[in-house]
């Protein structure tokens, strides 16, 4: 997966609309008369794996068409106290207005792919692949999934149009997974694959009885995820969700189940350290750098 300009500038201007508003108060009275142009830099002060500097690069653009950018890694990369993401040449003006919406962008999206790569870490000694799910923030899933492709991990459906994706409340509506099954193999496009939830081991013995592609262990445990891999034998791909966190992923991965989708990786995130200055590094950051640095 990968982004451009095009796909990310609408999300861009709405987040700069947001930030800005009326006007920068502060910063434009600041340069009313005189606007020189100045150079910082964006950098981190925390440990992670960088992504989203294509944000950042766009919001300083659209602020200032003149500006010059230069990149210093790249997403995916990994960064430490001290690493500079970015160089920036650019009005001052420009600095003000960008900072803050520049910077949540590259925290945010940093926070999923270091999240996403401390998960693969924990399974590397399995075959298992590790996904996302559509939980997370509403109107950004393209984006989350984008850092979970940068931390190294696969996406699950992106939309309901996706795929065949039958859970439990379809089962109810429909009155069996035999029915829904029947129902949608009847009338979706031929090119779907069929995937079911299944909360036990009866229904998962139904939906291979109905020749599904995908069966879902959904919030078994490991000795259920165990026997559901002895029914399957094969005949499907298997796929255990549901509650699956950092303690339990490793465990859940050697059962042999061939996906983990992971909520976690997109609704639970930590921002990584990210700031910005302009001229040199500030004193309070510099020190921080150093006890991250001296704590490693």
């Amino acid at each position: 997966m990968r982004l451009n300009r095009f796909m990310i500038r609408p999300l861009v201007e709405q987040g700069l609309r947001e930030e800005l508003n009326a006007g920068d108060t502060t910063g434009g009275f600041l340069v009313w008369d005189e606007d020189p142009v100045q150079s910082g830099q964006i950098y981190a002060k925390g440990h992670g794996i960088v992504c989203g500097l294509l944000f950042a690069d766009e919001t300083i653009r659209l602020i200032d068409p003149d500006a010059q950018i230069e990149h210093c890694v790249n997403d995916g990369d990994e960064i430490a106290p001290g690493t500079v993401l970015l160089r920036i040449k650019a009005r001052a003006s420009a600095f003000f207005m960008i900072e803050r919406a520049a910077l949540d962008w590259v925290q945010q999206l940093s926070a999923i792919a270091t999240k996403t790569r401390r998960y693969l870490d924990l399974v590397r000694h399995t075959k298992v692949r590790l996904t996302d799910t559509r939980k997370g923030w509403p109107g950004l899933r393209m984006v989350q999934k984008y850092a979970v492709r940068v931390g190294g991990a696969h996406n699950h459906i992106f939309n309901l149009s996706n795929c065949v994706l039958v859970k439990d409340n379809h089962i109810k509506i429909a009155g069996s997974i035999r029915n829904a099954v029947e129902i949608l193999r009847a009338r979706a496009q031929h090119t779907f694959k069929i995937e079911v939830e299944c909360e036990t081991l009866e229904m998962v013995q139904e939906a291979l009885d109905c020749g599904v592609d995908i069966i879902m262990f959904d919030n078994m445990d490991l000795e259920e995820m165990r026997a559901g891999l002895a029914l399957v034998a094969g005949r499907a791909i298997t796929e255990a969700s549901g509650g699956v966190n950092e303690t339990t992923v490793a465990a859940i991965a050697e059962t042999g189940v061939d996906v983990i989708s992971v909520g976690d990786l997109t609704h639970t995130v930590k921002a990584v350290d990210i700031s910005l200055d302009v001229n040199d590094i500030k004193p309070s950051a510099l020190r921080t750098i150093e006890r991250m640095r001296a704590g490693a």
